[in-house]
């Protein structure tokens, strides 16, 4: 079986799935991403330097854009697996 594309975080597609997946999650990062004004920072807290994951075992669009703090909470609180994405 093919593995599904991975779709860039913060693309318009990405956001698509996101919506169907966890309406709450899009409707914030698109907040973040308004305030900031700009759309190459973390999708939780809108900090930049920020980096492409996919997140093992998560429903689609199972990727997210995050600063290294964000990463680190997530892994350590939710115990979840972030694979750098290849651009």
């Amino acid at each position: 079986m093919e593995k599904q594309k991975l779709l860039k975080p913060h693309s318009s597609d990405w956001f698509e799935v996101l919506e169907k997946t966890d309406p709450q999650q899009a409707a914030m990062t698109r907040q973040v991403l308004s305030r900031a004004g700009r759309d190459d920072i973390c999708s939780v807290c809108g900090d930049d330097p920020a980096a492409d994951y996919e997140v093992a075992g998560a429903p689609p669009p199972s990727t997210m854009r995050l600063c290294d703090d964000c990463r680190d909470i997530r892994s350590g609180m939710h115990g979840e697996k972030f694979s750098p994405l290849q651009n």
